[in-house]
């Protein structure tokens, strides 16, 4: 309860957000919510710690892979289902709060997901480009090609800001956008990826 109650506060005011009023918003004493966790630092920290998506991680590290899935399919759902599970207004306004306070939950956060999706996205991406245009890549995935992946999951991410943040936010069935997002990224992602196995 005092997690999810100071996911939504931070998420509203922050991460400058006292404790004092936190505890009354919870309908608790302040030496009580102390009683759970000994600092302020220690509850921020539980409370970025749930905002990786454990349930759903090894799920969608198998869809990424899944080879009887064409690959415009794979990504076109994973970025449906992590927009609707990830990508929340608390998520989004508090790593907007923590990148401009507190940057090491950020910088957590993206080796995590680096580590669990945006490494798969690039071999998947590769293993598109080798079916299509018979071509290898002698290397280990490299830091363009995690940044090409990048461009992907920001302008999702995007998606969600505008949403969440902007005034007026942006409205209605966004499945449709990420179609398009997914779409355009493609289209051009193979044409790099070639010129990449080249060089």
């Amino acid at each position: 309860m005092i997690v999810d109650e100071a996911t939504r506060y931070f998420a509203e005011h922050g991460l400058t957000g006292g404790t004092s009023e936190l505890a009354r918003r919870i309908g608790i004493t302040q030496p009580l919510l102390y009683r759970y966790f000994s600092t302020k630092d220690a509850l921020i920290e539980r409370v970025f710690e749930n905002l990786f998506p454990q349930v759903k991680s090894a799920e969608w590290e198998a869809l990424i892979g899944d080879h009887s899935i064409p690959l415009r399919d794979r990504l076109k759902t994973f970025y449906k289902e992590f927009t609707e599970t990830v990508f929340t207004y608390e998520h989004v306004r508090l790593h907007l709060f923590s990148g401009l306070s507190k940057l090491e939950y950020n910088n957590r956060y993206y080796d995590l997901v680096t580590e669990k999706f945006f490494l798969r996205i690039a071999h998947a991406l590769r293993e598109e480009v080798a079916v299509n245009k018979g071509v290898t890549f002698p290397n280990e995935i490299g830091e363009e090609e995690l940044e090409l992946v990048q461009t992907l999951h920001s302008s999702i991410y995007h998606i969600s800001f505008r949403r969440w943040v902007h005034t007026p936010g942006l409205g209605g069935e966004i499945n449709h956008i990420i179609d398009y997002k997914v779409d355009s990224f493609l289209d051009g992602a193979m044409a790099t990826l070639n010129r990449l196995s080249n060089s």
